[in-house]
């Protein structure tokens, strides 16, 4: 199946060959999602579907209306304190695990664990209306 992967950072070895094993032919790898111009193109393009980390909720169903949906499973493995412990726990399974930058100036230790479609269902309740 044609596929598009939206990700900031290089694939694991292992995420590669997810993709192999699931039968994702990668014609685009991007780094952002724009929904009004990306979703057009993929969809002429034949894309159907898409392989993602994280994004936004909101982005996330304006995907799933058009494409089947995937998402990298990774697991956090805690922080690390500086690069070179992050370095050296990346080392010892290099295929599965990296390393990101936390918002406490830490490292954060990620280990990939599997891929998952995702199907999101959007409900709406009004919880406030115009009176006449």
């Amino acid at each position: 199946m044609k596929s598009v992967v939206i990700s900031r950072h290089a694939l694991l070895e292992a995420q590669e060959q997810a993709l192999r094993e699931l039968g994702a032919e990668v014609v685009e790898v991007c780094a952002q999602y724009e929904p009004d111009k990306d979703n057009l193109r993929w969809k002429e393009q034949g894309v159907e579907a898409i392989f993602t980390v994280a994004l936004p909720p909101a982005l996330l169903a304006r995907l799933c209306e058009a494409f089947r949906v995937f998402t990298f499973d990774m697991e956090s493995a805690g922080v690390a304190e500086d690069e070179g412990t992050a370095r050296a726990w990346c080392a010892e399974a290099p295929r599965v695990r990296s390393y990101l930058p936390a918002r406490e100036g830490s490292l954060r230790l990620l280990e990939f664990r599997g891929v998952s479609e995702l199907k999101i269902q959007i409900q709406t309740t009004r919880v406030w209306e115009v009176v006449s």
